[in-house]
């Protein structure tokens, strides 16, 4: 719609097109005799800020929005451009009814706060972040959760470019770069396990998920990331490392031949004491790395099914193992040994055998009712 007003009239209408004619429901030629003024199709509340836009001085260019009434008194939301004569108090208007992108940009932002809500319900973080030319980790949006974890909230980071690296343990800040510097190399992800400090000398460990969302007008990616709090689980591996430590240090201590292994692999060796290696006469790292620790890597081959059989049926039928069979030490001798093992089930249900060898081999040879050995 086109129209011209007079700014020295009190904004009369002095010419318009048919557009503007239908939509006032003012005959082009009543428009033509200065019966319409402007003012009169503008809800009263924008009249001084329209005024105010027009008659600014050294301003040729018109811009306002402002709400219009129609010929049937709706009200109309209307981009207005326009531009002023030169030496003169007439100025021409382009006006464009934008009520419907007004309408649909209204509940794009009612459905984007509600999908925030939603988003904050969710007990993981959520955020949106980019990596800035002077290397830093602006972020975008966070919900609640992510706030938490990095140990700030969303007014902080709201309607600014809020860096987190700050936020992100020094130990690890390096690797985080890094890994992202990948991700944006091949288009890959990032799954890493990081430090947030959340207060001085206070820090979580998170899981931290990410991968590129989309690319900005700079072609920047931009981030979507998922953090997780593993700090319970962290906090648990560290004592079950403390536990396996102390447990391996104490075999390493235990006198005789003593040793571990799971119910299912029964010569795969999980931790041997002192004793035990000395009796192979093997170093532990021959026995654990050039023999991935394999008990049956010196057991015969005539033996070892049925050594294997006899324990799995044993295990089966109580908590307890005891055979006999023969065993090679590295001096090339063979020694025949009582292998007497317990059933031992962790709080989590995972069943282990503990172990103990015994050279038996001049008992051995007095017996004779001893079916399957050497």
């Amino acid at each position: 719609m086109n129209l011209v007003v007079d700014k020295a009239d009190n904004l009369k209408v002095v010419d318009s097109d048919t557009h503007f004619s239908e939509f006032t429901g003012v005959h082009p030629s009543k428009i033509k005799q200065g019966k319409l003024f402007l003012h009169d199709i503008i809800k009263p509340v924008y009249r001084e800020e329209i005024m105010k836009a027009l008659c600014k001085k050294n301003s040729p260019y018109v811009y306002f929005d402002a709400e219009f009434i129609d010929k049937n008194k709706n009200e109309v939301f209307i981009h207005c451009t326009g531009q002023n004569f030169e030496n003169s108090s007439l100025c021409r208007l382009t006006l464009a009814d934008v009520s419907k992108s007004r309408e649909k940009q209204a509940e794009l932002e009612k459905k984007a706060k509600q999908m925030n809500y939603l988003i904050d319900l969710v007990t993981g973080g959520v955020c949106l972040f980019k990596v800035t030319s002077d290397m830093h980790i602006e972020v975008t949006y966070m919900n609640s959760a992510a706030c938490k974890l990095f140990g700030t909230s969303k007014t902080a980071y709201k309607g600014q470019n809020y860096r987190i690296d700050e936020l992100i343990h020094p130990e690890d800040k390096s690797l985080v770069f890094q890994a992202i510097g990948r991700a944006m190399a091949t288009d890959g992800e990032v799954d890493m396990e990081i430090r947030t400090i959340v207060h001085k000398d206070e820090f979580r460990w998170c899981k931290f998920n990410a991968a590129i969302q989309k690319y900005d007008e700079d072609n920047t990616p931009v981030f979507h990331a998922m953090i997780t709090d593993i700090t319970r689980v962290k906090e648990a591996e560290e004592r079950a490392d403390k536990m396996n430590d102390t447990l391996v240090e104490m075999f390493k201590n235990l006198p005789d031949p003593i040793f571990c292994t799971d119910t299912e692999d029964v010569f795969k060796l999980q931790i041997v004491s002192e004793d035990f290696i000395k009796f192979l006469g093997y170093s532990r790292h021959q026995l654990f790395e050039e023999h991935n620790g394999r008990l049956d890597d010196f057991v015969s081959e005539r033996e070892k099914k049925y050594v294997e059989a006899t324990m799995k049926k044993q295990i089966q039928q109580g908590n307890e193992v005891f055979i006999r069979y023969s065993v090679r030490t590295k001096s090339g001798k063979f020694f025949v040994v009582e292998d007497a093992r317990k059933v031992v089930v962790d709080e989590n249900g995972k069943a282990s055998m503990v172990g103990r060898l015994k050279n038996v081999t001049k008992k051995y040879y007095t017996e004779s009712n001893v079916p399957g050995m050497v």
